[in-house]
């Protein structure tokens, strides 16, 4: 039986990007000229992010960025494309596939 004070590291979800997709996805965040040129120089800091994470005990679920439907999203629900936005989405993302996660 598992000790009651262990608390399993909780779930994150971590905003994603295709490879086919990545111009387009800099193309539309707000903040997207802070992301690496090349989606390869992205995905290497972005798996490093994840491994890291998962050393610690999370389980990591990848949300990605549709640069069509993602705009929307953001003016439906009054917010920018920049960080706020992405934590946003994937909050919601991960609350809709997994439920509340507190």
């Amino acid at each position: 039986m598992a000790d009651q004070g262990e608390q399993q590291p909780p779930l994150i979800g971590v905003f994603w990007i295709r490879e086919n997709e990545y111009a387009a996805v800099r193309t539309i965040l707000e903040d997207g000229d802070q992301l690496p040129p090349t989606w390869i120089e992205w995905e290497k800091i972005a798996k490093e992010m994840k491994i890291g994470l998962e050393a610690y005990g999370h389980i990591v679920d990848r949300v990605y960025i549709d640069p069509i439907k993602f705009p929307g999203w953001c003016a439906e629900h009054g917010i920018t494309t920049g960080r706020r936005g992405r934590k946003l989405f994937v909050a919601a993302a991960i609350k809709e596939k997994f439920g509340d996660q507190n």
